[in-house]
């Protein structure tokens, strides 16, 4: 059988010319007609300008296509490609949402066209503009840290520009302001991006600026001693107890302008009387609002032995005056009685008033033109108190 195969050279030499002679016969002679269907044939919208002039825009932002079947005789058609066929299509009296495109293809020599539809819907959206507010989130270590973040130039918000449906959806404009371990105050750019109220980004908008400077101010630390704040003991003013604190200062935060008026944190009011000898008490420390700590309660513990407490009453005249300049008592403005309340150590036996000795130093007036009533004694005391204080 192979054999024969091999030795039929000429008779298959003759078949195959027939077959190609009656192909030739058909195209040139017979060319039977025939429809082919070319997809998503792009459609070009002829007046683009004009309606960017008017202020719309296609959204969706789709490229817009159709099927477009064509029909002729076979020779033409196969030599057809899709980038032959041009869609054309104009939106006549434009307006913010559907409008309806009639579209029109050009002949091709020797065929005929059919579209899937003569007609589609466009949408158009208006191009707005509007402001959103600009809000900074905080990202790093020390994020904790920041007191305030400004923006260069006061921005509260950006104009926010595109198609009114995207626009919409835009509810602000964040920037990411990465802290790192920052401690001291910095200035650095960042990039924006509208997001929608899910705070997902919403693509297809412009702003007026991407990026924006802006300065972080951090909070300030400031170590401070504690005062104890004692509940008035009508009972027994002669003696109170003494104690000892498990701290004397705290270290606090906040920002600078809070800071910077604080001289001490005090306690809330305590009781000393409710507190038994050998058992501490916790007691909560007065922390003023917008200032932070690490310590929130300090213990307080009272000693075996009391503190004394007497009180003396001076006369005007009974103050010196020092560095005085020729001045006396009565060219200054001292009240006729200046009261002096001493919480002193047992160990001082019978305090005197003639062991405090109350005066006033001229050379050293405050900011305000305030002189301070200051004293001298040899013995070391708890407290004392002087009412006035200055004058």
């Amino acid at each position: 059988m192979m054999n024969k195969l091999k030795h039929n050279t000429k008779i298959k030499l003759i078949s195959l010319l027939s077959a190609i002679t009656l192909w030739l016969y058909v195209m040139a002679i017979v060319d039977p007609t025939d429809t082919k269907l070319f997809e998503n044939v792009p459609i070009v919208i002829s007046n683009m300008n004009e309606l960017k002039e008017k202020g719309f825009v296609i959204y969706p932002d789709g490229e817009l296509t159709i099927d477009v079947s064509i029909s002729g005789k076979l020779s033409k058609i196969q030599k057809v490609k899709k980038e032959d066929i041009h869609v054309y299509g104009t939106i006549e009296n434009p307006m913010e949402g559907k409008n309806q495109v009639y579209l029109r293809v050009p002949t091709l020599p020797g065929m005929t066209h059919e579209l899937k539809s003569n007609v589609i819907a466009v949408n158009l959206d208006k191009i707005v503009q509007e402001n959103k507010n600009i809000e900074v989130k905080l990202e790093g270590n020390s994020k904790g840290n920041i007191d305030k973040v400004s923006i260069d130039g006061d921005k509260k918000s950006i104009e926010v520009s595109g198609p009114r449906t995207l626009v919409n959806e835009v509810t602000k404009v964040i920037g990411v302001l990465d802290v790192g371990s920052r401690t001291q105050d910095f200035s650095s750019e960042i990039n924006l991006t509208p997001v929608d109220k899910n705070g997902n980004k919403v693509k297809g908008v412009k702003l007026y600026q991407s990026t924006l400077k802006v300065s972080a101010t951090l909070l300030k630390e400031k170590t401070v001693p504690i005062r104890v704040k004692l509940k008035e003991n009508t009972s027994d003013n002669e003696k109170v107890p003494s104690y000892e604190l498990s701290k004397s200062n705290i270290v606090i935060k906040g920002s600078k302008d809070l800071i910077d008026g604080i001289e001490y944190i005090e306690t809330k009011e305590v009781n000393l009387d409710d507190i038994t000898s050998g058992f501490p008490k916790d007691v909560e420390l007065n922390i003023p609002k917008g200032i932070s700590s690490d310590t929130k309660y300090i213990t307080i513990k009272l000693n075996g032995d009391k503190s004394l407490q007497k009180e003396f009453t001076y006369s005007k005249d009974e103050i010196e005056l020092r560095n005085s300049d020729g001045k006396n008592t009565s060219d200054i403005d001292i009240p006729e009685s200046v009261k002096v309340t001493v919480d002193y150590p047992s160990t001082i036996e019978n305090l005197e008033k003639s062991d405090i000795k109350l005066y006033i130093d001229l050379s050293k007036p405050n900011e305000n033109q305030k002189y301070k009533i200051e004293y001298d004694s040899s013995y070391k005391f708890n407290k004392i108190v002087i009412d006035p204080s200055e004058i």
